[in-house]
């Protein structure tokens, strides 16, 4: 007998804003978006990888 294995992927955006503390304006924007799992650990090793690309970018 053959079973089913239910899977769920989500789509996830994870959205990372940075202002000024004192003056309140936007000082830098970045998004990333990929598909979540069931494993949780692959999915917080998805986004510790993609928060280190993104500050990658952030101007220094």
């Amino acid at each position: 007998m053959g079973g089913i294995t239910p899977e769920q992927n989500v789509e996830a955006t994870l959205v990372a804003d940075l202002y000024d503390a004192k003056t309140q304006p936007l000082l830098w924007c970045e998004i990333g978006q990929n598909m979540l799992n069931n494993n949780g650990n692959k999915n917080q090793e998805m986004v510790e990888k993609a928060v280190q690309k993104m500050f990658k970018q952030w101007p220094k």
